[in-house]
């Protein structure tokens, strides 16, 4: 497995698990969705994101031997932030239907963030199977 499909595997993992204790604890009422809580667990979920992410990309990193990126790698880029993109610009499209159904201005600045995590994990998620494609 090269170094950036490990980082691929990363990414996706504490995404997937910082962004779903979030929503997971929006989800079943855990949070108030209105309160400060909700605004407490967001920054812990996303400085253990970033913690997670910081260290087990050093972990990896040293690990692993330097290469630059070959074209496959810059193509397998290229091709999957278009895909993010995409589901991204679908995400913000969709942000219409709770803006026209009298949602609070909070509950759509959640939705937003769900475009934004969901665009991440399919960025993610398409240079995995990219990879192991060996597109």
């Amino acid at each position: 497995m090269s170094l950036r499909e490990k980082t691929a595997w990363i990414t996706l993992l504490t995404v997937l698990i910082c962004f779903g204790v979030y929503f997971g604890g929006i989800a079943t009422g855990a949070v108030s969705p209105h309160g400060f809580d909700t605004l407490h667990l967001l920054l812990a979920c996303v400085t253990a994101m970033a913690v997670l992410q910081l260290v087990l990309h050093a972990v990896v990193a040293r690990r692993s031997p330097k290469a630059p990126h070959d074209e496959r790698e810059r193509l397998i880029q290229l091709r999957s932030h278009t895909v993010g993109y995409y589901v991204l610009i679908a995400g913000v499209l969709l942000l219409g239907v709770p803006g026209h159904m009298a949602y609070r201005v909070r509950d759509i600045l959640n939705f937003a963030l769900l475009a934004v995590v969901v665009a991440a994990l399919a960025v993610s998620a398409a240079q995995i199977v990219m990879f192991r494609r060996g597109a």
